[in-house]
């Protein structure tokens, strides 16, 4: 596959996942481990849409290269579902920023790398203080203010 084709197969695989088709997905991705196997992807996916129904990727920027396609994404959704990981709903939006390198091979995303800001996730569910409630916090905590 050339260059171009890889960023339309990520593009694809970016759509099918926004429509919840999780079988399609499971057509491009290859990337499975003993640790974090195809069910567990597939059961993670469930609970991330029952949690955020309206969960959604948006590509901000891609770049490829030989076997491999780096994205840019962002990742927003609507706490109003399912509790997640405990959390009741708090109808707060969520948006993850990440950057994601996969590798693809015959049509499928065989490896790939993630680093991600998660602050924009955590935050809105509570789980995480802004940067500006944790400083405060340190000041508070050691007399600084």
């Amino acid at each position: 596959m050339g260059i171009e084709e890889n960023k339309a197969l990520v593009r694809k695989y970016f759509e099918l996942y926004n429509q919840q088709d999780l079988d399609a997905c499971d057509e491009i991705t290859d990337w499975f481990t003993e640790d974090y196997t195809r069910e567990l992807d597939r059961q993670v996916n469930i609970i991330m849409f029952s949690a955020f129904p309206d969960l959604k990727y948006t590509v901000v920027d891609m770049i490829a290269e030989e076997d491999r396609v780096a994205i840019v994404r962002i990742m927003s959704g609507t706490h109003t579902g399912e509790p997640f990981r405990g959390i009741p709903a708090t109808g707060k939006k969520v948006e993850e920023k990440a950057v994601i390198i996969v590798r693809i091979v015959d049509n499928k995303f065989v490896e790939g790398s993630y680093i991600s800001d998660p602050s924009g996730f955590w935050q809105p569910l509570g789980v995480l203080p802004s940067f500006e409630e944790a400083l405060q916090a340190y000041k508070e905590a050691n007399n600084l203010e």
